[in-house]
């Protein structure tokens, strides 16, 4: 394990576990680090520095600190690499439209938390603590993805809500902020950035177009708030092809209004879009939202394995290899309804596969996760398709995986034998079925690892809908 390449530091402890008495097992876990691995450096996610374990590891790690703490370390211990390793809790539900808006770090309340968190993501304090100097190597946020464990409020959700993805990997608006703010806007050569964008900008719209009346907190009004997140100089709102206004927009980096606001939009059904403009005023990139008529069709899509998402085009018959489907609950025109809730049940038609489980993301849902069925979230539903067939590994690994996992899919021995492909069918109440197919491989350079590396530093889109 500590040969994988997704491992690029050891990290001693965690917060409180790093301060006190049990700093003292800094010395022995760096000469245990050194020892089997010297070609990665030694990190502590800490809160102090200056300390007997500070001055032990290769990197002063800081979690959830200010740029004042950053640079009065620095000032002290100036040759020592700095990095702040936890950072940036500014909780959301996906596509939450109204609920109580994160404005600080990591706020502990039962409320469903807004979708927009911009305002909590500029302004927090170790956002940008690291930001323009040298001597800091970067910034972690905490987190990606959703994870089980550490829910705003205990017993309501299961989950926590810090992720720019939800439980599922489906897009948070907070993804396309820090898309937006930490790619896009950051010019290309930059010796951070991961891939160049060739002068790129996108615009993502935070909320939906549907009635104030849709939702508890806003019913009977008849203008809604609308923010949109853009790389772009500004944004200019239309509603039905009429502007509502210009807004200018501030690079992260620059000052606070990284986003767009606009507020007592009056709502009328139909189309809201915000379009992107340059310094010269020039259309560079547009989003839309449209007010979703009646449920008409479910659609069943891959998102991995799939080129776009740089996981590759089939799954490998390993035995573990997974595949992520997203079922979409649509209107007549093809528009994810924003607020269907239906239940969508997925069966493996024919292959060597098996629903593993499904979900949607949602930090309240108690439901087992490891069941064929799931009510939609915001119009999604996530579906997990594990490969049953090890026939992609060598036949004497196969024998030892049967006789260690006697109880697990490896116990089969399912080998030899040509690449299946998987089909999986997708049902809901009222709708038509859907069906796709999952590519297999028994080719290596299929394999989870070939495939990363093969897409290493190359763009991927992991936002579609």
């Amino acid at each position: 394990m500590w040969q994988h390449p997704a491992v690029v530091i050891w990290s001693f402890c965690n917060e409180v576990g790093c301060e006190a008495l049990r700093e003292r097992g800094g010395p022995r876990f760096y000469e245990v680090a050194h020892e089997y691995d010297g070609t990665r450096p030694t990190l502590a996610n800490m809160f102090t520095f200056g300390d007997l374990l500070s001055n032990t590891i290769d990197v002063q790690g800081f979690s959830h600190q200010t740029r004042e703490k950053l640079d009065t370390c620095h000032a002290k211990l100036p040759d020592k690499p700095i990095y702040m390793s936890e950072c940036c809790s500014c909780n959301t539900f996906r596509d939450e439209d109204e609920g109580c808006e994160t404005l600080h770090d990591n706020p502990h309340n039962a409320c469903t938390q807004k979708s927009f968190n911009a305002r909590c993501t500029e302004a927090n304090w170790s956002t940008n603590a690291s930001d323009a100097v040298a001597y800091a190597a970067g910034t972690m946020v905490w987190t990606l993805f959703d994870y089980y464990g550490e829910p705003p409020v205990g017993g309501l959700e299961v989950s926590s809500s810090y992720g720019q993805y939800d439980l599922c990997g489906f897009p948070k608006a907070a993804a396309f902020w820090y898309r937006t703010q930490w790619l896009l806007a950051i010019a290309d050569g930059q010796p951070d950035k991961t891939f160049k964008t060739l002068g790129k900008h996108e615009v993502h719209l935070v909320e939906s177009w549907e009635s104030p009346d849709a939702f508890p907190s806003t019913k009977g009004n008849t203008t809604r708030t609308i923010h949109a997140y853009t790389s772009a100089p500004s944004a200019e709102l239309f509603v039905n092809g009429k502007s509502i206004g210009l807004k200018t927009i501030t690079r992260m980096v620059d000052a606070p209004g990284s986003y767009a606001e606009w507020m007592n939009v009056p709502w009328t059904s139909g189309n809201l879009t915000a379009v992107a403009r340059d310094a010269a005023g020039r259309a560079v990139a547009s989003d839309s939202r449209f007010t979703n008529g009646a449920a008409a069709a479910l659609t069943l899509t891959i998102d991995a394995p799939s080129a776009a998402t740089g996981t590759g085009t089939a799954l490998m018959l390993d035995g573990h290899d997974a595949a992520l489907l997203r079922a979409s609950i649509v209107d007549a025109k093809g528009h994810v309804m924003h607020l269907a809730t239906h239940n969508v049940s997925f069966t493996i038609v024919s292959g060597p596969g098996v629903v593993q489980g499904a979900h949607n993301g949602d930090p309240h849902s108690h439901l087992p996760n490891n069941a064929t069925w799931y009510p939609a979230y915001h119009g999604l539903v996530r579906a997990i398709v594990r490969v049953t067939s090890t026939a992609g590994r060598a036949a004497v690994e196969r024998d030892l995986l049967s006789q260690i996992d006697v109880h697990g899919p490896m116990a089969a021995n399912a080998g030899g034998g040509a690449s299946t492909p998987i089909v999986v069918e997708a049902t809901v109440d009222g709708l038509p079925p859907a069906r796709v197919t999952i590519a297999t491989s028994t080719d290596p350079a299929d394999g989870v690892m070939a495939v990363a590396q093969a897409g290493a530093g190359k763009p991927v889109d992991f936002f579609g809908h």
